[in-house]
């Protein structure tokens, strides 16, 4: 009887650590529940373990600029508290690949990044691994009429890798955040790099 007493104090503690976690995360995600301000607009569609997901933002500064901001993601951490550390494994050409470790509605997740730079397209193709799921995307920049800010769109498919132990609006939240992330890290990097620093860029999702 001891024995079984035992093992279903240690059941109980195993479920209310798995409820507190849950609460944890619900709890983050529910302050970026609503309009946020650096995002123009978004789309977010999940059928079964594929997700599709797109938003844009206005960046109050030209095309080259926040092109050029992009080419330094192994700066990231300097401009955002989501990414903790970022370092560069791999650069030749056009293309770079990142080891990131970053902190997403709470929770610790380390990634790769592969980026790879289309000056001439304005684009920025990304590739991303982590132990929780693969995505694929892009960054597409386009100059305003006058030339001086850019509309930024990012595009992405991600696979799961496993059956994730949220519900789809909190796996929502979290791409929001990395999003919002991105483009708070970006101006950021875009303030310094004004003002005679390195440029600077940021990830997300």
């Amino acid at each position: 009887m001891k024995i079984m007493r035992w093992v279903g104090l240690i059941v109980l503690v195993g479920l209310a650590y798995v409820g507190w976690r849950y609460y944890q995360i619900q709890s983050a995600a529910v302050r970026w529940e609503g309009p946020v301000k650096e995002i123009l607009s978004e789309k977010f569609d999940k059928q079964a373990n594929t997700t599709h997901m797109e938003y844009t933002s206005r960046i109050d500064a030209p095309v080259e600029e926040v092109f050029r901001a992009f080419q330094r993601p192994e700066d990231m951490q300097k401009y955002t508290e989501v990414i903790r550390s970022a370092k560069l494994l791999e650069s030749e050409d056009n293309r770079k690949v990142i080891e990131v470790e970053a902190v997403i509605l709470g929770q610790p997740q380390q990634m790769t990044l592969d980026f790879t730079f289309l000056p001439q397209e304005h684009r920025i193709l990304m590739k991303g691994d982590s132990s929780l799921a693969a995505v694929e995307g892009e960054y597409r920049l386009t100059p305003s009429p006058d030339g001086t800010k850019t509309l930024l769109t990012y595009t992405a498919t991600s696979e799961d890798k496993v059956n994730l132990p949220m519900p789809v609006g909190t796996q929502k939240s979290a791409a929001r955040e990395l999003f919002a992330s991105t483009i708070r890290a970006l101006n950021k990097g875009l303030a310094a790099q004004s003002a005679g620093g390195e440029s600077a860029t940021a990830q997300p999702q």
